[in-house]
């Protein structure tokens, strides 16, 4: 049986992705919250990875941040082919120390 993608490691390095975007914006985690109508919380748990997003809540993010969608898909992409993001994690994100 197939693993739920919320564990795993694409679904961490989307997750990181979401973040950066965010963090790239200029935006508190509370500010895109407010933006998109949910509490801060919400934008916590998907930056780490806890909470799945559909598309459209994937699309909404995007715009909040100044981007599209086609641009994230891009990027994430790009990162599942670059061995910096394939790092070993700790289950709460941490990279495992060497």
């Amino acid at each position: 049986m197939a693993r739920k993608s919320i564990y795993r490691p694409e679904h961490r390095i989307f997750a990181e992705l979401l973040r950066d975007v965010r963090m790239q914006a200029e935006l508190t985690q509370e500010q895109l919250a407010t933006t998109l109508d949910v509490d801060q919380a919400f934008v916590s748990e998907a930056e780490r990875g806890r909470r799945r997003l559909d598309t459209v809540q994937v699309r909404d993010w995007c715009l909040a941040c100044g981007i599209d969608l086609v641009h994230i898909s891009r990027e994430f992409q790009k990162r599942l082919s670059n061995p910096r993001y394939q790092e070993p994690r700790e289950p709460d994100g941490r990279r495992r120390p060497r």
